[in-house]
């Protein structure tokens, strides 16, 4: 029982501590505009506005001819 309440405490804690944390991450850099959900994940385009385009560069690879 002490175990859980224990783990419970250490918990409510940590996620305390986060906000925390998060709050003063905001201080320090005021221009950072926040979690945009869907960047990063090219498959909706929510990137291009910003960054021009979400597809990465053309590579190509040369592969020696077979035998």
């Amino acid at each position: 029982m002490w175990t859980h309440l224990l783990a419970l405490l250490g918990l409510a804690a940590l996620c305390g501590g986060w906000i925390i944390f998060q709050d003063w991450l905001k201080r320090q850099d005021p221009s950072y505009r926040g979690y945009k959900a869907g960047c990063g994940a090219c498959g909706n385009g929510a990137c291009e506005s910003e960054q021009g385009s979400c597809s990465p560069p053309a590579t190509q690879i040369k592969l020696p001819p077979r035998k």
